[in-house]
């Protein structure tokens, strides 16, 4: 339900408000890309994730959830960057094996 609800949202084509540097699609792209996530369409998740970080590239979010979706499709080194471009001040990021 929650992908027919922001697919709804990104539509619409909601205008700019003051949420996630004032454009609430950022959110919703990424929001559907969690939904995406969580029944297992990683690669769906990055398409919307890509989308979310091409609309702000300044939302550390994205970049963090497009990570996780990599990780989860065992591509560990695609996903490194994407988290390092989130937490900057994060030391230490680095795959185990």
């Amino acid at each position: 339900m929650a992908i027919v609800d922001y697919t709804k949202a990104i539509h619409l084509g909601l205008p700019r408000s003051h949420h996630s540097g004032g454009n609430p699609l950022v959110v919703a792209y990424s929001n559907r890309g969690l939904a995406y996530d969580e029944i297992g369409q990683y690669q769906r998740a990055i398409q919307d994730y890509d989308e979310a970080i091409q609309l702000d590239p300044d939302y550390a979010w994205a970049y963090h959830d497009r990570g996780m979706a990599y990780h989860h499709l065992g591509q560990h080194q695609r996903a490194i960057p994407g988290w390092k471009v989130a937490w900057p001040g994060a030391v230490g990021i680095r795959v185990r094996g």
